[in-house]
């Protein structure tokens, strides 16, 4: 008779002992062995995955770390940077104020008065002497800067010719050819001296008594240097077609403490019209200026009594002292 599976035998001293395995017990413990082994896989798979997301854990705790200490640095960076700022803040504030201060106190003294000069300041001014009249032309921009050319727009709000838009125009334009001598409209410092092929080109500035100042556009160039200073009359440049520009012409323009005045009054300003520019530029307090060259003009005369000058006028040599005295 076949056996439906394994018999093992076990011989000992005490005899022989049998065991009766069946296919079916052997394909199950098989199965078993598999499972066991299958587990084993498995947890040793589960355990490599553990150890390896610790392992990530590890990493990205760290550089959690890394990025927060950076980022405390920079937080630390940042209010350094705030705190300089605000000290910087408040330095610009006070110097701000300061400025402020010392622009009203120029304007309480010149410009923007809407006040109209009494009948004793006009009075006063109509009635200067030569030797203070030619000292206000010679430090206050007067005359016309070129020679030749004509006027080709006018202070005040107009259609830019490049832009095509409108807007305020701080000056006035001659149309004069590239070339043309400009001359200094009062004795004063250049300011600035600057070539450009944007916006007003190559530009001069002068600064002038008083807190007028004057400058030049769209220049060819330069007969003078920054901090160089100029006389009335002085050649100072050559007119162009630099900057944005359409054609060869001339910008100029007069301000007062950084205002823009209309030129055209004082290009029209001489000896013969003197009291014209009073009537016409009435937001300047025309009385101060003429007090501060007075007080000059009697400084001069006093130290003029104690040295008589010799073989010239009076009046010119007050004037050449007081213009050299600056």
């Amino acid at each position: 008779m076949a056996v439906d599976g394994f018999t093992i035998s076990i011989s000992g001293i005490k005899g022989t002992t049998h065991f009766s395995l069946s296919y079916s017990a052997v394909r199950r413990i098989k199965c078993l062995f598999v499972f066991i082994l299958g587990l084993f896989g498995l947890l040793l798979v589960l355990l490599s995955l553990f150890a390896n997301d610790a392992s990530s854990s590890e990493k990205a705790r760290e550089l959690a770390l890394q990025k927060a200490m950076l980022l405390k640095e920079k937080l630390k960076q940042s209010r350094d940077s705030h705190a300089s700022l605000n000290d910087n803040l408040n330095q610009k504030q006070q110097d701000l104020r300061f400025f402020s201060e010392k622009i009203s106190d120029i304007e309480s003294a010149l410009a923007l008065s809407n006040v109209e000069l009494d009948l004793k300041s006009r009075v006063g001014l109509v009635g200067l002497n030569v030797a203070a009249r030619h000292q206000i032309l010679q430090r206050i921009p007067n005359g016309r800067p070129v020679k030749n050319g004509h006027l080709s727009s006018r202070y005040g709000k107009r259609l830019h010719p490049v832009k095509k838009i409108r807007a305020m125009h701080h000056g006035i334009d001659y149309a004069v050819k590239s070339g043309t001598p400009i001359y200094a409209t009062a004795d004063g410092i250049v300011e600035t001296a600057r070539k450009s092929n944007m916006g007003s080109g190559n530009f001069l500035k002068i600064t002038h008594s008083f807190g007028f100042t004057s400058s030049y556009s769209h220049l060819q160039g330069f007969e003078v240097i920054k901090g160089e200073y100029v006389r009335k009359g002085d050649l100072i440049g050559y007119t162009g077609n630099t900057g944005l520009s359409t054609g060869a012409h001339l910008h100029y323009e007069i301000r007062l403490v950084g205002r823009s005045l209309d030129p055209l009054p004082f290009v029209r300003w001489e000896m013969r019209n003197f009291e014209s520019i009073f009537n016409k530029n009435k937001e300047i307090k025309w009385d101060y200026l003429v007090n501060k060259i007075e007080s000059q003009i009697a400084l001069a005369l006093k130290l003029s009594s104690r040295k008589v000058p010799s073989s010239k006028d009076n009046s010119n040599w007050l004037v050449t002292s007081i213009s050299t005295d600056r």
